[in-house]
């Protein structure tokens, strides 16, 4: 079984002896001469102390205690350093994708919202199939001049903590849209808001999806939790994002949690919020990217409009809960 993690420091000397040897194997046009050292190579290299002190980091797969994959990571500069190597008995397995993966989802949690990488020929179409861009052309390494390094970068989509199926977190990550492992689940929260006079506080997309059945279509704040936030947290910032309004926590009740399982095996959690909000739809703040329009309605008003196809059904796979709500809260 192939287990990735991050490196510790007795990975170090090792996963640089494997990338030596495979930068030999695939990348230096010469052949190295026959029983090579590797580990002797990592010795005095500056390499080791950049991990040793934290200035870089990297996250290894390893095959019953052997390291078969690696890549590192520069913090400082939101590079790929050194780039991603595998051992050559274990290519096209998808490790070289898990690794990157995890990799991107560690930069973009320590703040990195581009990354960047100088890949090989070689490796150019594994990083533009996993998305990365070329930026520049591609130029001589330094120090070897038969050696061609591409400029190339990605924009990594928000991170998601990965759960089981109890909801206890897996202590890893996922990157939204690339699809995700059977067993793993992320949350996702719809947060409702009502009055005094029992009127729910709507909101209408922006036409911004690309999707003749949602783009304004009206319906209730939603959103993935990102990594690091709890449920509650995500209501409130999902909320404060799209409305520009601040929901008061001792006001919100969980009203359900329940597993659901997409179309293409994508599975997650849903957890509804229900919070009292009694201020006037001018406090309503939208910049419309993602909220073009809110109103206050009942829930009479929300069924007419479902009726209408003016307002997000469960036919979109959107409320299966919306009755049962109403029935105890409209």
């Amino acid at each position: 079984m192939i287990i990735y993690r991050k490196a510790n420091p007795d990975d170090i000397r090792p996963a640089l002896a494997l990338w030596f040897k495979v930068w030999d194997e695939f990348i230096v046009s010469e052949k190295p001469t026959e029983n090579r050292d590797y580990n002797e190579i990592t010795q005095n290299s500056g390499l080791l102390k950049k991990y040793e002190s934290g200035e870089r980091f990297m996250i290894i797969a390893v095959d019953d205690e052997k390291i078969i994959g690696v890549v590192g990571a520069d913090i400082g500069s939101s590079s790929i350093k050194p780039p991603l190597c595998i051992d050559s008995e274990y290519h096209r397995q998808g490790i070289a994708t898990e690794l990157l993966h995890r990799m991107a989802c560690e930069l973009k949690i320590a703040g990195c919202d581009l990354i960047k990488v100088h890949s090989s020929k070689y490796a150019l179409p594994f990083y533009e199939r996993f998305g990365f861009i070329q930026t520049g052309a591609e130029q001589p390494l330094d120090g070897f001049d038969s050696i061609v390094s591409i400029p190339m970068e990605y924009t990594p989509n928000e991170i998601w903590d990965v759960l089981d199926a109890d909801g206890n977190k897996k202590g890893r990550f996922h990157e939204r849209g690339r699809p995700m492992a059977t067993g793993d689940y992320h949350v996702i929260v719809h947060v409702w808001k009502r009055n005094s006079k029992r009127e729910w506080l709507i909101d209408k997309r922006a036409p911004r999806y690309g999707i003749e059945s949602l783009d304004g279509k009206w319906e209730t704040t939603g959103g993935a939790a990102v990594a690091g936030d709890d449920s509650l947290t995500a209501a409130l910032r999902e909320t404060k994002e799209e409305l520009g309004i601040e929901l008061d926590p001792e006001k919100g009740t969980l009203f359900n949690r329940f597993a659901r399982l997409g179309s293409n095996g994508h599975t997650w959690f849903e957890d509804v919020w229900i919070f009292e909000y009694d201020e006037p739809i001018e406090s309503v703040a939208y910049d419309g990217r993602e909220v073009c329009e809110a109103m206050w309605a009942t829930a009479d008003k929300i069924r007419e409009m479902m009726d209408a196809d003016e307002f997000l059904t469960n036919d979109d796979g959107a409320y299966p809960y919306f009755d049962e709500m109403m029935e105890k809260w409209g």
